[in-house]
């Protein structure tokens, strides 16, 4: 992985910051693309910590078409000559379909579908130059519908169906593209459908985490960095034959919450 030049979306926690650690160790060079600068700053001082890998951040409302075309330029200005991008950013909200707003679907949308969508025809070119990578960090709810994960599992059936498409374009081109499902991962984002889950059923955070542990079968919830083994292992240059596929990462159990 020396000399790489990757683009990390939703970079600042979670399972994007955990990719960047992953990649940081082989001293690659790292573009951080998240909403807050203040959490960039601090996510690009913590990714950084025992390597020399280079880290560039930029802070960006990316549900916008003008937070996208912001950092587009920023990166043809900066970091052209990237050659992976891993897109990570979605925190699509859970709840009751009848009662939640519908503003919930189209913010869903714009985040983890359309930002996706803008910076792929931006960036396209840079890829192919590159015979690149794409990696999207996507979810299992794409095929396991849930009444109350409607946002989430139509954005992500989306999503996985743009790439699945895109990787047909990518053998032409030769641009690499796959996707990883994860399922319930020690993130805020699990925390936050959890303590949903709570409030729903009128009962205590850890009365609902023990249930969807209960009714998974599993022990314990995925990690970050089980996540970043794989995203890195997808962007080896010996496993490009590994291309349009979706590989699932929740313990051999389909998410329940």
């Amino acid at each position: 992985m020396k000399n790489r030049k990757i683009v990390i979306t939703g970079a600042s926690k979670g399972i994007g910051k955990a990719i960047a650690k992953k990649f940081a160790l082989d001293d690659c060079e790292i573009y951080l693309i998240s909403s807050n600068e203040k959490t960039l700053q601090d996510a690009s001082k913590e990714i950084n910590k025992g390597n020399n890998s280079k880290i560039h951040y930029y802070a960006t409302n990316l549900k916008t078409e003008q937070g996208c075309n912001n950092v587009l330029s920023n990166i043809q200005n900066n970091f052209k000559d990237l050659d992976t991008i891993i897109f990570s950013a979605g925190d699509t909200k859970s709840g009751d379909f009848l009662s939640q707003p519908i503003d919930d679907f189209f913010d869903g949308f714009d985040l983890k579908f359309y930002s996706v969508v803008r910076l792929l025809k931006g960036l396209w070119t840079n890829l192919k130059q590159k015979k690149g990578w794409i990696v999207a960090i996507n979810g299992q709810m794409a095929n396991t519908p849930n009444p109350n994960f409607t946002v989430g599992g139509a954005v992500n059936s989306a999503l996985e169906n743009l790439c699945k498409a895109l990787s047909k374009r990518g053998i032409q081109d030769n641009v690499n593209i796959n996707v990883i499902h994860p399922g319930m991962t020690s993130t805020e984002r699990l925390i936050s459908i959890i303590q949903a889950n709570a409030n729903r059923e009128n009962i205590s955070f850890d009365q609902a985490k023990e249930n969807a542990l209960k009714a998974s079968g599993l022990d314990r919830f995925s990690t970050p960095e089980e996540v970043a083994e794989l995203t890195y292992f997808l962007c080896k240059e010996n496993v490009r034959h590994i291309n349009g596929t979706s590989i699932t990462l929740d313990g051999g159990i389909k998410p329940t919450i």
